[in-house]
Formats: C-alpha cells, sequence, structure tokens
C-alpha cells in the first residue's frame, strides 16, 4: 500500500501566502470601515452641536421680556451694535432677568455666547448690559467655528442690518458661514419670529 503523500514546501510556502494576503486584505478592509464610522461620529458630533447653538439661539429669543403697555422707563430688551447681539431674556428659573451676548469672537472664528446671572435689581441690570459685549468676547462660551456671521433684522419691508437699541424687532435672521470641515457646504441661515407676529409661534 502506498503511504498518504504530505504537503511539499512549495505548497506550504504557497498556502502561507494566499492566507497572508487574505489577511492582509481583510485588514485593509477593517481599517477603511473603521475610519468611515470614525469620520461619521465627528460629523454627527458637530451637526449635534450645531443644532444646539441655533436652538440656544432660539430659545433666548423666545425668553426676551416683552415691553409691558404703560411701563416707566423701560429696560431694553434687544440691542444689535458693533456685531454684538445683547438680549435681556426671563431667567431660567423665572427670578428676575438675565442678559445675554452674542458675538463673533476670536478674530471671527467662533460664534460665543455670554449670559449673566440671574439679575434682580435695575442697577444690576444696567451694569451686565453694559459690559456685555466686552464680556462675551474675553468669557464667551466659544461654541462652533465659523467664517463669517451676519444678524439681520426685519424692518417691515427688508431685511437689514442697521444697528438697534430697543424692543425686540418683529423678525431677526441669523447667518452663520461653518468653518472648513464642518461637514455643511455654504451659509446656514435660520429665520425667527416674534410670537406677537406668528401668532404664537416662532
Amino acid at each position: 500500500m502506498r503511504r498518504a503523500r504530505g504537503l511539499t514546501l512549495i505548497e506550504l510556502l504557497t498556502a502561507l501566502a494566499v492566507l497572508a494576503l487574505l489577511a492582509t486584505l481583510g485588514w485593509r478592509a477593517l481599517d477603511g470601515l473603521l475610519r468611515v464610522r470614525e469620520a461619521t461620529e465627528a460629523r454627527s458630533a458637530a451637526q449635534l452641536g450645531w443644532a444646539d447653538v441655533l436652538a440656544q439661539w432660539q430659545l433666548d429669543l423666545d425668553q426676551v421680556v416683552m415691553p409691558v403697555q404703560g411701563a416707566i422707563d423701560p429696560p431694553p430688551a434687544w440691542s444689535l451694535q458693533g456685531g454684538t447681539v445683547r438680549l435681556l431674556r426671563h431667567a431660567g428659573d423665572g427670578a428676575g432677568w438675565q442678559v445675554v451676548a452674542w458675538a463673533a469672537v476670536d478674530d471671527g472664528q467662533r460664534w460665543a455666547r455670554w449670559a449673566s446671572a440671574p439679575l434682580t435689581t435695575r442697577d444690576a441690570l444696567a451694569q451686565a448690559w453694559a459690559q456685555a459685549p466686552q464680556r462675551v468676547r474675553t468669557e464667551g462660551v466659544r461654541t462652533v467655528a465659523i467664517a463669517g456671521a451676519e444678524v439681520r433684522v426685519w424692518d417691515g419691508t427688508q431685511w437689514s442690518t442697521a444697528s438697534a437699541e430697543g424692543v425686540l424687532p418683529a423678525a431677526v435672521r441669523l447667518v452663520l458661514v461653518p468653518a472648513g470641515g464642518a461637514g455643511f457646504d455654504g451659509a446656514l441661515t435660520l429665520d425667527w419670529v416674534s410670537a406677537r407676529v406668528a401668532g404664537g409661534k416662532s
């Protein structure tokens, strides 16, 4: 009887080479999947960050203090001057006021927000209102990376970027241009309409 023939050295080396090739291809495929997953997660996180910023902007506008009929010397509720938006809103816990400022900071590379502590006196409000443009630049929370920012208001016939202070406009348009690599193409535009104009919906 013949004895069973084993693998020759060439056959063994060929099998090992095939296995090595398959392992290399498998590793490259796995590495590619991991890179795609990381890029997708990073993009999703960036988009969530933008969603949070725009939601906070809308909430600040929704909570702006509306003028009271017959009020004596009402505090300003809105200001658009020198690239800074200042808002007077109700404090989150309902106790007093809160001054909020938004501005493009760090040479226009970041969209930042600053909010005062709850305020209960006119003197504290006046001080926070005056300090807000500087404090948003030094203490403001740096949010999304931007290449440009613009705030426009509806003057009844068209969108305007004119400086103003006093009552919150009927509509406000925020235009933010994301910095490169944010996962967005072109500018993002968010229009907000006052509840007194939109029938209770903003």
